[in-house]
């Protein structure tokens, strides 16, 4: 993990390969807070949520994808439709972890998003994904993934997309 103040999250998109996972291109480093930690003095199951979020939300920042307070209300209107998490490990308070991100496919309306959550000394503390659903903000209906969109995840991802409509 990067060197950096430990209140902050680090963003980091160099290749990296997990074994058995394979490429991932975008990197969230963050420590565990103590708000994290539930009475067994372990990360509660529900904070993994939060912590993909943001990685997903730093992954599109990382895409170039302007993001703002309206972002993801009038401007990327984005659901998540579904997320599987397998918890591996726990983590405790202050335990480094990295999030992995990956988007391994994007359809007509949809995309989906692979993560890995990672200790610091390399065990694997979840394995995840999820699927999010474009809309369009006036109808709350699905709406095809706008091109831009297209663009940018195919010059990140690389040939490890695969697209289809």
């Amino acid at each position: 993990m990067p060197s950096a103040d430990k209140s902050e999250a680090i963003v980091d998109h160099s290749t990296a390969m997990i074994e058995g996972h394979g490429t991932y291109h975008h990197r969230l480093h963050s420590r565990v807070r103590s708000y994290d930690v539930d009475r067994q003095s372990i990360v509660h199951n529900a904070v993994y949520l939060y912590w993909l979020e943001a990685a997903r939300i730093e992954y599109f920042r990382d895409l170039g994808v302007p993001i703002d307070r309206d972002s993801f209300v009038t401007k990327h209107f984005f659901v998540v439709l579904k997320t599987s998490i397998e918890y591996k490990d726990a983590a405790r308070f202050d335990d480094a972890y990295t999030v992995y991100t990956r988007v391994p496919f994007v359809k007509n309306s949809s995309f989906g998003f692979e993560h890995v959550i990672r200790h610091e000394n390399g065990t694997i503390l979840a394995v995840a994904s999820s699927v999010l659903v474009h809309l369009n903000p006036a109808t709350h209906r699905p709406k095809r993934i706008p091109d831009s969109y297209r663009s940018l995840i195919r010059e990140f991802e690389g040939d490890n997309v695969v697209f289809a409509d």
